[in-house]
This record gives structure tokens, sequence and C-alpha cells, in this order.
């Protein structure tokens, strides 16, 4: 019996995989065919979910004693019953009010299917990296910690360490140095909170696993419709690619015009433009949310499609060199659809990233000009695997 049925669930039609397979291909090709429309939207995200305009059935479960009455005429089953006549039948067959609704008659509402923002980002970098045709990154991606029975290898000095590591060489030239200097006696008199010296590991051997991204996005003037577009593609390929590079992703958000604020992630993607342009005040906020980082790979992102304000000329220049020294790579990407020239501002950050190791500039045209910006920020990655660690022992 159990073999049977075990036959039985093998032969059975998966009717709700089926139509779940069909849902995701239908939502797919549609994402697919609209995704410059959705990704436009003033407002991406409501209540952490992204709208499409996907209609689907909300089909009603049938419920017992219905408050809308049905007329039926019945055949009365019970044999022996009150007014029940030769053969079991209803002798009068006289109408009743039953309960319930009629197969048929009633359709559920209809509905627009809401995908959560992350199912949506993911659907969106399908459809964005078979459209550019852009490389798969290949570096594997640690997740979390693992143990290794691999002994690190020591290859610095540093005035702190484990005593198993002391290097007794540089202790007692050091303690040598100390005695002659502070005693006149070329003793080896070693007092290790002054003279100990430890093997460690260079840091510069270290690969961080975990990123801290700061988007800074204008609010002024234009940036909506295609700008807008052109920023949120370019955000939701940069982040296929920094999550496959790091298992820990800290992402944080500003918006700037006149000052900048810091935002959630919805708001970030749901702001109105409005305002001046202060490109100084993103800088400067975004620095400021460096505060307390360590041991992270830091990256900026600002997009901005116009010039900064004259009186901002200046200091906009400053905080752009302070943010370099900041972080491992600013990324300054110039939104600019209609493919204007590039002028002021824009113009000296693209001069600057040319001699700059840590400066990127992409002139946001067009989903080619986006594939472009790309290439730029994966040779970024490739240069950082090409360098070798210097050794820095102090002497």
């Amino acid at each position: 019996m159990a073999a049977a049925r075990r036959a039985y669930d093998g032969m059975r039609i998966r009717r709700g995989r089926i139509a779940q397979s069909k849902h995701d291909h239908l939502l797919r090709e549609y994402i697919k065919n609209n995704l410059n429309d959705l990704i436009q939207q003033k407002e991406l995200i409501v209540d952490g979910r992204v709208k499409t305009q996907i209609a689907t059935l909300d089909l009603p479960t049938l419920k017992y004693g219905e408050e809308v009455p049905v007329l039926a005429q019945g055949q009365g089953g019970q044999g022996g019953g009150k007014g029940a006549g030769k053969g079991g039948q209803d002798a009068g067959g006289e109408m009743q009010m039953l309960g319930g609704i009629l197969g048929g008659d009633h359709h559920g509402r209809e509905l627009r299917v809401e995908l959560d923002f992350d199912e949506f980002v993911r659907l969106a970098q399908e459809v964005l990296i078979g459209q550019m045709e852009l490389p798969a990154f290949h570096e594997p991606v640690g997740q979390g910690e693992v143990e290794s029975e691999d002994i690190a290898e020591l290859d610095d000095l540093d005035r702190i360490g484990l005593r198993a590591d002391l290097n007794l060489e540089e202790t007692m030239l050091h303690s040598l140095r100390r005695n002659a200097r502070e005693r006149g006696v070329l003793d080896f008199d070693v007092d290790i909170q002054q003279d100990a010296w430890y093997f460690v590991e260079d840091p510069s051997s270290f690969e961080n696993h975990r990123s801290v991204e700061i988007y800074v996005l204008d609010i002024s003037g234009s940036m909506r419709g295609e700008y807008l577009s052109l920023v949120r593609k370019t955000i939701f390929v940069l982040w296929y690619y920094l999550e496959q590079r790091y298992p820990t992703n800290l992402r944080k958000y500003v918006v700037f015009q006149d000052v900048a604020e810091e935002k959630s992630r919805d708001e970030f993607f749901s702001v109105e433009s409005s305002g001046g342009t202060h490109i100084s005040a993103g800088f400067e906020k975004a620095m400021e949310l460096l505060e307390g980082v360590t041991e992270y790979d830091k990256f900026l992102f600002l997009f901005t499609d116009g010039e900064t304000s004259s009186s901002d000329f200046d200091l906009a220049k400053r905080r752009y060199e302070e943010a370099l020294e900041r972080f491992d790579l600013v990324c300054y990407g110039h939104v600019n659809p209609g493919g204007r020239s590039v002028g002021g501002f824009s113009e000296h950050v693209q001069e600057a990233a040319r001699r700059h190791p840590s400066a990127t500039f992409a002139n946001l045209t067009d989903l080619e000009s986006v594939k472009g910006a790309m290439a730029e920020f994966l040779n970024f990655f490739k240069e950082r695997a090409g360098r070798r660690p210097c050794r820095s022992i102090r002497r």
C-alpha cells in the first residue's frame, strides 16, 4: 500500500509548482520589458516593497453559510423522512433556501504584484547584467570566519604581541642601545615593558572581507526620470559585484542639495528632488559617517547631474581631496543622459581621477557608459590583487 502511494505521489501533477514557475517567468519578462519605467518611480520603495503593474486574482475561499441566499430544489434523499414518497423522492419538491454562493458567479478582486525590494534588485540585476553583457566576478568570497591549520606568516615586528612571538634578537639589541643611552654601559639588561619586540603578521598582507559603502545622491534640480534610472541601475550593478567580493556590506545613504542628510535605504530610493547644489556638503557628510569605521574597505559613490554653486567650488575641491585620503576608492558619477559636454567641477574631478589611483570618474549617459564604469571599478580589484604587501620592519 505504501509503495503504491509513493508511486502515485510520483505521478501527481504539481500544479502549485507549475503555477509558481509560470508566475516567475511572467514576472521576469515583465521586469525585462518594463525595468526602465519601474526604476524611475519617484517612490521606488513603499513599506519595503516595490509595486508592479502585473495583475493577479485573489481567488475566493468557499465558505458554508454565506449570507447570500440561493434557491434550490432538492430531491429528498433521506428515506422515511417527512414528505418522502415512493422511492424516497420528495413528493412536494418544495424550494429550499440554502447558504453559500454559486461557483463561477464570484471573482476575487484584482491585485497588483508587489515584490520585496531585495527580490526586485535581484531580478533587476539579472536583466542589467544580461543587457550589458558584463563579466562574472571570479574572485571567491569567504563566507564568514573559518578555522585553518595553516600558520600565519609572521613577517613584521611590533611592540605589542604574544610572549611566544618575542623576537629575541631585536629585543636584546634594543636593550643594549637603551642601556648605553640611559646608563652609559653596554649591558643586556632587558626590560620587557621597554625593550620587547614581537613577531606579527604584516597588516598589509590581510585582505578585508567587509566593505563600508556610502552612496551620496544629489537631489537638486532635475534628478528624476531618466537621471534616477541611470543612478539606480548603476547602484544595482555595483551591489552585484560588491556582494560577491565581500561577505559583509555596510551601506549608508546620503542625499544633498544645499545641505546633506543621512537617510535610510527606503528614503534614499524615494526622495524628491529640490533645492540648490553644494557638493561639498555631500563629501562632508560622507566623511562624517566614517567615524569609528575600522577594518573595512571604504567606498564612496557620489552621483550628481549638475554643477556645484560658484561659491562652493573651492570648498568642494578641498573636500574631494580629503575624501580621496579617507576612502579606498572615490567613484564620481556625472549623471548625463543627454550626453552634454562635461565642465566645471565635474571636469575638475575627471582630471583628478586620471592622476589619483583612488579615484574614478564616470560620465553616465546610457547603459554602455555604466558598463564602462563597471569595467573601471573591477580593474580596481585587479590592481589591488596584484600589489604585493610591503614589509615594514622597524629598527
